[in-house]
């Protein structure tokens, strides 16, 4: 089992590694990629096409440990986590 993750780690690392985007997943009707971004401390998600609304929305660290946190497939938590720039125990 992996371990769950709080806002604050997925914040300290998201700076410390200089992690400015992460891809969430792509639109149904277009295909464009969103994802998450970090301005300095503070997050957007970022839907980027005009199927929906393209401005960044603003989002929380929290969200983020949240989406992590509910993955029930271990090895998808832990690239998830990865790509975060987490540094996840199993």
């Amino acid at each position: 089992m992996i371990e769950n993750v709080t806002a604050m780690q997925v914040r300290q690392s998201m700076i410390a590694n200089n992690i400015t985007a992460v891809d969430h997943h792509d639109c149904s009707i277009c295909g464009y990629m969103t994802h998450y971004v970090r301005n300095g401390e503070t997050v957007y998600f970022n839907p980027g096409c005009y199927c929906r609304a393209s401005e960044l929305r603003p989002s929380s660290f929290a969200l983020i440990a949240d989406w992590i946190n509910m993955q029930t497939n271990p090895d998808v938590k832990l690239k998830l986590a990865q790509r975060f720039g987490l540094a996840v125990t199993v």
